[in-house]
């Protein structure tokens, strides 16, 4: 059986217009190639199996959305075809499914029946974050210092006191209110808390002391980098992409055993760097993750 699935590009500006695909394809001439409706965030994602047809919609979660008539802003349907619904007109969403249908009809008379869905989007992360606990999370499996994994909290003694500044900072995030490229924008605003202070992720175990400490600032500083970043999240992934001075990283969301949220940093692999001493293998080469437990507070 074969499948079509069609990530709409952007609209350009069209309010309604047509787009020739390949000749060889069964559904050619029926063919729901982009869509764009009031308050749409980012495309379109439009599936095909055949004659089963959908496109799945984002917009952002709130109360006041107009479910029952969505103005349609643009549709692109195959070359020749013709829509059912056009720009200007509306889609009603007002039914437990959210669903609305679009029909697409071929120059030859020939219809199909497109299922378009709405999903409500929940920007969970806008607001301000406290920093509840950074761990670093180590396998010496990856170095091959060894066969053990554990989470190395930044307020525990392998980093002295160098880490405590970071446990009463917070974190604002903002979002633009227009996607850029199928991506949600903003700003990411990591405050010091009332020490003033940013953490230093220098390491003062055996063979470092804190008068000559592992400097994994390098490593790590620049994950959730201190003052104001930007940000852009891909809709379709779920990652940010956090950027300051021309230096990006990626955050991961996720959540722990007791319902925290985490700001979760894949780092880069460094198993394969020049093996130094047993704390340098298993702090720095180690390493795969930099995690924030954060407790959202506004």
């Amino acid at each position: 059986m074969k499948k079509i699935l069609i990530l709409a590009t952007a609209l350009l500006g069209c309010i309604c217009c047509t787009k020739a695909i390949d000749s060889d394809d069964p559904g050619n001439g029926m063919t729901l190639l982009e869509l764009k409706i009031q308050g749409q965030l980012g495309t379109a994602v439009i599936e095909r199996d055949y004659d089963e047809c959908r496109a799945t919609v984002y917009v952002m979660d709130r109360k006041d959305f107009p479910f029952s008539a969505v103005p349609v802003v643009g549709v692109v349907v195959s070359h020749g075809a013709s829509s059912s619904v056009k720009a200007g007109q509306t889609l009603n969403f007002s039914n437990p499914e959210r669903r609305a249908r679009i029909t697409v009809t071929s120059g030859s008379g020939k219809s199909l029946v497109w299922n378009i869905y709405l999903k409500a989007y929940d920007a969970f992360y806008v607001g301000e974050w406290a920093v509840v606990n950074v761990k670093l999370h180590c396998n010496q499996r990856v170095s091959g210092s060894g066969d053990g994994s554990w989470d190395t909290p930044l307020n525990g003694s392998e980093f002295g006191s160098f880490g405590l500044p970071e446990y009463d900072d917070h974190v604002i995030i903002t979002m633009n209110d227009e996607p850029e490229d199928n991506m949600l924008t903003g700003k990411i605003t990591h405050t010091a808390g009332l020490d003033g202070k940013y953490a230093h992720f220098w390491g003062v175990y055996a063979p470092y002391s804190e008068e000559a400490p592992l400097d994994m600032d390098p490593r790590l500083r620049h994950l959730l980098p201190p003052g104001e970043a930007s940000w852009k999240l891909d809709l379709t992934t779920g990652q940010m992409r956090i950027s300051k001075d021309n230096v990006t990283s990626t955050m991961i969301f996720g959540t722990d055993e007791w319902d925290n949220t985490l700001f979760r940093f894949p780092l880069q692999n460094a198993g394969g760097e020049p093996s130094r001493d047993g704390f340098y293998d298993n702090m720095w080469r180690s390493s795969t993750e930099l995690f924030y437990v954060m407790v959202k507070i506004n």
